[in-house]
């Protein structure tokens, strides 16, 4: 089970990290997402992504309050259904999948660690 959260946890970084990196690269974002939220909140919402990413992988690494890894997954889960929810106005299935199956996934990390497999 530990090994699953791991590739689970690396898998989920590298995903939240390049999208995390799409958002602070404000100029290549559709211009009517602007009219939600203004750069500056992309840029946050980009470096949130970022550290809740970081947040998955790097605490049990280092051995260092590896408890922030749940509470990043649940913060990931957050961050990614808030901005499906500003700049979708109405239900895409196309885009509610590369919502729901990370998130699932992220689900059950923090599950997993938080029940099945703490560190």
């Amino acid at each position: 089970m530990n090994i699953l959260l791991w590739v689970l946890q690396v898998l989920l970084a590298l995903y939240y990290a390049m999208g995390g990196m799409y958002q602070l690269n404000v100029g290549k974002l559709p211009p009517a997402w602007f009219k939600i939220v203004p750069k500056s909140g992309w840029i946050a919402l980009g470096l949130l992504q970022i550290l809740f990413a970081l947040g998955l992988v790097l605490p049990p690494l280092i051995k260092a309050t590896p408890q922030l890894t749940p509470g990043s997954a649940v913060g990931l889960i957050v961050e990614t259904v808030v901005v499906y929810f500003l700049t979708f106005n109405k239900f895409m299935f196309k885009a509610f999948v590369w919502i729901l199956v990370p998130g699932l996934f992220a689900a059950f990390v923090a599950y997993g660690r938080f029940v099945l497999a703490p560190f």
